[in-house]
């Protein structure tokens, strides 16, 4: 079953009233980008068909990099798309997704797979920003304690937002877009801003089912960033992971604030925080 012959389906479809179905939908190279399977399939006409309980997978040349879940959506298999009121559930390797008044396109201008969600946007990643600030002087002794040593339990960065966004730039990157009362909060480490865009890389060394990690982060509006001891405050923030920076920037008018528990207090129009130090590095005009 695919749209090629959807009209003879639907025929049988409204004898029966309800199909199972499994689904392929196939990109221009003619590999398998989608997958649609669904416990009942009913014609609503002009190519339209409403799907309960579907299992939406989309594929890229290594296999599946995406299951969504749903009690039900429309779906236009000739274009690729679909859209639905209630809860969508994506899980990826490394990430999970979900939110209501979702849409998904399988080619649009700006990529590959793209899904938004309109409503109660959240997203979860495993990477813990958190650790991403350590300071380096908090190693684990080389002795032998006396009572084993407890690990915490793993906290994931959990992002919410009115609007989010899941992009497939290319086969290596993807795009996820948060925006209007975005909020992170993560082990030690809370985020509240505006806007906020996240980019997942992979190397060339990544297994088939890995999804990348967290390359690039950037912040927009009213930006109040908390970590262990210190809270930022700022108009825009962007997070190079590989460098183990993140920039402040502010305004002449209102600049950006780092307050630190030890240090005291720094502004500046731009502000550099490193990763593993507690020190803020001032760029341009400033005062410590």
């Amino acid at each position: 079953f695919h749209w090629g012959n959807a009209k003879a389906i639907e025929k049988l479809g409204s004898d029966l009233g309800v199909i199972r179905v499994q689904v392929p939908g196939f990109g221009s190279d003619g590999r398998l980008s989608w997958e649609l399977g669904a416990s009942e399939v009913r014609p609503r006409g002009k190519e339209l068909y409403e799907a309960n309980n579907p299992l939406l997978k989309t594929y890229d040349k290594r296999g599946i990099r995406t299951e969504a879940t749903s009690s039900s959506g429309i779906f236009d298999l000739r274009k690729g798309y679909a859209s639905g009121k209630d809860v969508l559930l994506v899980k990826g390797q490394g990430f999970s997704a979900k939110g209501k008044s979702w849409k998904w396109w399988q080619k649009s201008e700006k990529g590959n797979h793209r899904m938004v969600f309109e409503e109660r946007g959240e997203l979860s990643f495993d990477m813990e920003l958190g650790k991403f600030f350590l300071s380096s002087v908090f190693t684990e002794s080389k002795g032998c304690p006396e009572e084993p040593i407890k690990k915490e339990k793993k906290m994931l960065t959990v992002a919410r937002a009115d609007y989010l966004e899941l992009l497939t730039v290319d086969e290596k990157s993807h795009r996820f877009l948060l925006e209007g009362n975005v909020s992170v909060v993560g082990n030690e480490l809370r985020l509240s801003c505006d806007k906020m865009e996240v980019k997942f890389d992979k190397d060339s060394n990544s297994s088939s089912d890995d999804f990348g990690e967290i390359s690039f982060i950037t912040a927009l509006g009213k930006i109040e960033f908390a970590q262990k001891g210190r809270v930022s405050y700022c108009d825009a923030l962007s997070m190079d992971v590989s460098k183990g920076e993140v920039l402040l920037e502010g305004s002449e008018d209102k600049p950006a604030q780092v307050v630190d528990e030890e240090w005291g207090k720094a502004s500046g129009r731009r502000i550099v925080l490193e990763k593993g130090k507690r020190r803020a590095r001032i760029i341009g005009d400033g005062a410590d």
